[in-house]
């Protein structure tokens, strides 16, 4: 299992940056979005390698890794696009990239206040299923995950799935 390769490579390392990179918690942000066996998966600028491993792993998705300056050199399309922690390229570029079916995926943090930004962007590109979820203590280690409008969700990071 992910979760155990990793937590012995977390206590041996002892850092905090061990524990952004490799702590299982990092998909549990993923959890809303349905990803399927099969899906074709980009994520852009990942910052956890645990996270690309579990997406290919638990998941069985096929899953490319963008960089934001080689965006333009992939090719085909994904079934979902997931951008963690900002806003790397908008969403009008990224629809491109999308099947027909296909979902964005967003996660930002709530202290950037971009999150309204953010859904300003997939209006006016085209997205008119937009859920937006709040994700608590934040999209790196979520413990919970809130309708937008639940009453007692608290503050918490943004989960944004657009199709």
């Amino acid at each position: 299992m992910i979760q155990e390769k990793y937590n012995r490579r977390i206590f041996d390392e002892g850092t905090e940056e061990a524990i952004e990179n490799l702590s299982h918690l990092r998909s549990n942000v993923l959890t809303p979005v349905g990803i399927e066996k099969g899906d074709n998966v980009l994520i852009i600028e990942p910052d956890s390698e645990a996270l690309v491993e579990w997406l290919k792993e638990e998941e069985q998705a096929t899953v490319t890794v963008g960089m934001a300056d080689n965006l333009n050199e992939i090719k085909g399309t994904f079934n979902i696009i997931i951008n963690l922690g900002y806003l790397t390229e908008t969403p009008s570029v990224l629809k491109k990239m999308l099947s027909t079916d296909g979902k964005l995926v967003y996660a930002l943090p709530e202290k950037q206040r971009i999150a309204d930004f953010a859904k300003k962007l997939l209006k006016e590109a085209g997205f008119e299923d937009i859920k937006t979820y709040r994700v608590s203590p934040d999209y790196m280690f979520t413990t919970e995950i809130y309708a937008e409008d639940y009453i007692g969700g608290g503050a918490g990071d943004y989960l944004l799935i657009a199709r």
